[in-house]
């Protein structure tokens, strides 16, 4: 090197040094790539940096390729990638290979949410996330390669699917990621309740459609709950209600209306005026006896909600998992997640804690279609600490 250059590579800004680094590299498998869908959140900060915390974080890895199952009419995958010089390829394996004979990539993301699809008969969306994870495991089977793995939100819309995705990732031992971005949203206020603590009763909220939503309050109330002592043992049974009978079982006894009060208490978003769907709820009941609510309370609140009654406590916690709601700066900590794990493989949260949020999900459904009649979860018997 020459003395001019030597000069000319100190002068560099520390952004700029960053970028001449090799970054590991992936592959971006998508049901669809619009706005405000979750490939745009999630995508374009991995691709552009974000910002965090009030700070702005340049990107760690390196985008080489895209998989993208529909092209609707205000797409973006197009686009980004000739602004990004990203090919897109007809298949998923085509992307993991960016046209080589063997995977090109250190990593990949797939975001299998949004898009036209249909429903099960339970409600919830046939996206194709175990077609997705087929094709990429038999890729690294084929090749004996294993790289890290993001999986946006649950595992699966059908359990047989959701429990082999969940075996697989564990007999393959793939660093991998998955599940909501709404436990890993701010706290406000924080909780900080520490592993060990007795819970006697939890309550969640959400709001909107059931199935795409509900999930994220379900997760939510689950990263809380496998807090507890003697961490996760399973759930037992899972019901839904609709309705004024939601409130008729809380003067029953089933649930806690204090529990309610408290979490509300807690709302930041605006709640839009005008008529909404009724609420509906699903109570889970834990093998240990302890018991829990999702309120999905659609005309009562647009936040992530969260109440608890802790043993030798008079007075419930709450708080709010705050999603910046328009923004959605709450992926940031998500694309970190997934950062990290490509640089160290690590996984930063239990995945058994998503599969079974998504257990709970798919008990709920179904108790829906029968009626409301509580489902056995002898399957959901999942201990994890």
């Amino acid at each position: 090197m020459t003395s001019l250059s030597r000069r000319l590579f100190v002068s560099l800004p520390a952004a700029a040094l960053l970028a001449a680094k090799a970054r590991p590299t992936v592959a971006c498998v998508m049901n669809v790539y619009s706005p405000n869908s979750h490939a745009d959140v999630f995508v374009s900060r991995l691709l552009d940096g974000y910002r965090l915390n009030h700070e702005w974080h340049a990107p760690r890895l390196s985008t080489q390729s895209f998989y993208v199952d529909q092209f609707p009419a205000n797409d973006l995958a197009r686009e980004q990638a000739e602004e990004h010089g990203i090919q897109i390829y007809p298949d998923v394996t085509a992307a993991l290979r960016c046209g080589k004979a063997r995977i090109a990539v250190d990593a990949v993301a797939v975001i299998g949410e949004h898009g036209e699809y249909p429903r099960t008969p339970l409600g919830n969306f046939m996206y194709p996330r175990w077609r997705y994870f087929d094709e990429i495991t038999r890729a690294m089977r084929a090749e004996q390669r294993v790289i890290p793995m993001y999986q946006d939100k649950y595992f699966a819309y059908d359990w047989a699917d959701a429990k082999r995705m969940y075996d697989r990732v564990r007999e393959m031992r793939i660093p991998f990621l998955c599940g909501s971005t709404v436990p890993l949203a701010w706290q406000r206020p924080q909780l900080d309740l520490p592993r060990g603590v007795e819970f006697s009763e939890l309550l969640a909220t959400s709001y909107s459609d059931i199935e795409e939503h509900s999930y994220h309050g379900i997760e939510m109330l689950q990263s809380m709950a496998e807090r507890r002592r003697g961490g996760e043992t399973g759930v037992e049974r899972v019901r839904w209600c609709k309705g004024d009978e939601i409130f008729s079982q809380a003067a029953g006894g089933e649930w806690t209306r204090s529990l309610l009060d408290a979490a509300l208490a807690r709302r930041i978003n605006v709640v839009p005026q005008g008529p909404a769907a009724p609420p509906e709820a699903f109570f889970i009941r834990y093998r240990d006896g302890l018991r829990a609510t999702v309120v999905h309370a659609n005309s009562l609140t647009r936040d992530y909600l969260f109440a608890a009654r802790i043993k030798d406590r008079s007075e419930p916690v709450s708080t709010c998992f705050y999603i910046q709601l328009n923004l959605h700066n709450h992926w940031s900590f998500m694309v970190k997640n997934f950062e990290d794990l490509v640089l160290t493989g690590r996984e930063p949260n239990p995945i058994e804690r998503t599969l079974v949020a998504n257990g709970i999900l798919l008990a709920g459904l179904e108790s829906r279609r029968l009626g409301g009649k509580w489902v056995d979860t002898p399957e959901l018997a999942i201990s994890y600490s």
